[in-house]
């Protein structure tokens, strides 16, 4: 790998969902200019993804003049999934397994990477991987968040973040664990 390549690598936060995954990768968003979303397009596509799951709100998407729509011209409007999570916040249960993990289970049987990002690329893209990882993959809820945490994302972001929301942390990690064990019955039926 090239030293330009490295660097947006890290600039990205590019990386598979754990260590021997080769379809499912995690990024942080692209820069907000029409220029730096080429530009992160062009990466990701060197890097051969194919589909694109976008994690960011609304409030988040308002800061690009059409990044869906961008996304769509150039991956193709089939290949591209948005499904919006508040920052700081947990996927619902149908959402996750009803949109995202068929997308991702889609790409898998296809064998077309996929990356999914948030705008850091740490705990909403932490906890969407997690899920993959358990559902599809069949890690434990520990061995996965272990493996999405070695990749520098953290599943737990918004259990940390949720004293300064007024809610107990503890609560949002049992809920994260509690959506991992779901999703894996629904998807699994284990």
């Amino acid at each position: 790998m090239k030293k330009a390549e490295i660097q947006q690598v890290k600039k990205y936060k590019f990386s598979p969902a754990c260590e021997n995954e080769q379809v499912v990768f995690g990024a942080a968003r692209p820069q907000y200019t029409n220029q730096m979303v080429e530009d992160w397009i062009e990466f990701m596509k060197g890097q051969g993804i194919k589909r694109v799951c976008c994690l960011l709100h609304d409030e988040q998407l308002a800061y690009y003049s059409d990044l869906l729509g961008t996304y769509k011209q150039e991956f193709g409007s089939q290949l591209v999934c948005w499904t919006p999570i508040a920052d700081f916040h947990l996927v619902d249960l149908e959402t996750l397994t009803q949109k995202i993990i068929p997308f991702l289970i889609a790409a898998d049987k296809q064998n077309e990477k996929v990356v999914v990002h948030c705008s850091g690329g740490i705990g909403r893209t932490g906890h969407v991987l997690a899920a993959w990882l358990v559902s599809v993959r069949g890690l434990s809820n520990e061995a996965a968040i272990k493996a999405v945490k070695k990749t520098g994302r953290n599943p737990y972001e918004a259990a940390i973040a949720a004293i300064f929301k007024g809610k107990n942390p503890f609560k949002v990690a049992k809920d994260l664990d509690i959506l991992l064990n779901n999703c894996r019955l629904v998807v699994r039926g284990d």
